[in-house]
């Protein structure tokens, strides 16, 4: 079984990655940090996982293989490193860094670490995204010229989405949501 250590108290993580870790049938929870331990420990509870009030104790936990970072895009590279550091292969949320330098130190320090290292890019691995995929690299739908996306949701500013409006946290919304769309449009024309 493959221990899952989480960073952070992310709604993502939440709703949708932890939930999926426990039906997958291959891992478990083994641990979550959050800067605050009541929150650690809110997510932690209900999979009986070790819950810390700092992300150095989950990167320290002999029982997590691998590490989700649903953190703000900025600190995306600091703790992919500091992952890849400890020895855990990582899963990081999108967008994977902020630019293409970021993206290849990341890469270079994975391959270093002889440790996986991917984007939780959640389209990928959509049935409707892999069958345009595959009509389009059969050429199904004939020459495609232009591709248009959108992805919408309402953000109201506040304390919680911070990392939206803040562009010290590489925030914004081409690096929340319009990363969907462009990476989807060059994934299919791939």
């Amino acid at each position: 079984m493959i221990g899952w250590g989480v960073l952070g108290n992310a709604t993502i993580a939440r709703l949708a990655v932890v939930p999926a870790i426990e039906r997958a049938g291959n891992g478990f929870l083994a641990a979550v940090g959050s800067r605050s331990g009541a929150r650690a420990a809110a997510l932690a509870q209900a999979s009986g996982a070790t819950a810390y009030d700092n992300y150095d104790a989950v990167l320290a936990d002999p029982a997590v293989d691998i590490v989700y970072i649903p953190l703000p895009n900025h600190l995306h590279k600091p703790w992919t490193l500091k992952a890849l550091a400890a020895g855990k292969h990582v899963l990081v949320e999108k967008p994977f860094a902020l630019n293409a330098t970021e993206a290849r130190v990341m890469a270079a320090a994975a391959e270093a670490a002889n440790r996986v290292l991917a984007e939780a890019a959640m389209w990928r691995y959509h049935p409707r995204s892999r069958r345009i995929r595959a009509l389009v690299q059969a050429g199904e739908l004939g020459t495609i010229h232009s591709l248009r996306a959108a992805f919408t949701f309402l953000a109201q500013p506040g304390p919680e989405n911070q990392r939206l409006f803040s562009a010290a946290m590489g925030g914004g919304s081409l690096w929340d949501v319009g990363t969907y769309a462009v990476g989807l449009a060059r994934w299919i024309l791939d």
